[in-house]
């Protein structure tokens, strides 16, 4: 008699809506760090950002 085991799925992907939240509280912190240093926060990670406030 032969058993049937049940194959496990592969390891997929991390969720789009995880790994958003994700990057928006490590994009928030970077500028955090960036404006307490007095540095200038990079445009890109600005656009980013507003892009992330207009989806809420």
């Amino acid at each position: 008699m032969g058993s049937t085991k049940m194959k496990k799925s592969p390891i997929g992907i991390e969720p789009k809506n995880i790994w958003e939240s994700r990057r928006f509280q490590n994009l928030q912190s970077a500028i955090e760090r960036y404006n307490e240093a007095m540095f200038p926060i990079p445009v890109e990670w600005i656009e980013e950002y507003n892009e992330f406030v207009n989806r809420l």
